[in-house]
C-alpha cells in the first residue's frame, strides 16, 4: 500500500472517533430549569475541545469581585460547549443575549 493512502486511513479513523466523541457529549442529559435555562453538566465542564459551531448561547458568568454584591453577568458565547468550559458559568439559554 502507498503512503498516501495508509495516511488517508489513519485520517478517517481520526475524524470518525472525533465525530463519535463530540456525538456522546452533545447527547448526554442536561439539566433544564423552567424550559429555558439549561445548567452546565459535570460532563460539558470536563470537555477538553469543543465543535467549531456557531450555535450561539447566552451564559450567566458568576463574576468575582472584591466588593458585595456581584451579580451575575449575561454574555453571549459561541456554543453551550465553550460556554461551559468556563467554570465560571452556571448555566445558559440558546441564542445570543439581548442588548450586546
Amino acid at each position: 500500500m502507498s503512503k498516501k493512502f495508509i495516511i488517508l486511513i489513519v485520517f478517517l479513523v481520526l475524524v470518525s472517533a472525533a465525530s463519535m466523541y463530540f456525538r456522546v457529549i452533545y447527547s448526554r442529559k442536561v439539566t433544564t430549569v423552567d424550559n429555558a435555562v439549561t445548567l452546565c453538566a459535570a460532563e460539558q465542564r470536563e470537555a477538553t475541545a469543543c465543535i467549531a459551531l456557531y450555535q450561539p448561547v447566552c451564559a450567566k458568568i458568576n463574576i468575582q469581585c472584591i466588593k458585595a454584591p456581584c451579580n451575575p453577568v449575561n454574555q453571549t458565547i459561541s456554543n453551550s460547549c465553550e460556554a461551559c468550559k468556563n467554570s465560571l458559568v452556571e448555566s445558559y439559554i440558546s441564542g445570543a443575549c439581548e442588548g450586546e
